[in-house]
């Protein structure tokens, strides 16, 4: 569901079908990760933001995790973030002991 919204949002920022697929995948790559590593051992809320302004869509998927943990073994590639960055206009990840928000931005043209 979270795909298909930001994906019309995209569509409606008038981005073609590659930019499109991209917030797809970055979409995906964010969800995913709050899921496998904030809530590995218990439940929690995905907190999603989209606007779009000054030419950009910004996209913020935000979990209430315990943050980043340096040296925690954890499931996956570990390829998620870099996919974003790939894809993402501009990629800012704030982590703090109460949650992990991924802020993403990518072209809008339809944006004021």
């Amino acid at each position: 569901m979270l795909r298909h919204l930001m994906a019309g949002m995209a569509k409606d920022c008038g981005m073609d079908a590659e930019g499109i697929a991209d917030v797809r995948l970055a979409v995906t790559e964010a969800a995913t990760n709050a899921v496998i590593h904030a809530y590995a051992m218990a439940e929690g809320d995905l907190r999603v933001t989209a606007a779009m302004k000054d030419g950009e869509l910004a996209i913020v998927i935000g979990d209430t995790g315990p943050g980043l943990v340096e040296g925690r073994d954890s499931p996956g590639l570990g390829a998620g973030l870099s996919v974003i960055a790939t894809v993402a206009e501009r990629l800012k990840i704030v982590s703090h002991p109460g949650g992990t928000e991924i802020q993403m931005t990518f072209p809008c043209p339809n944006a004021e």
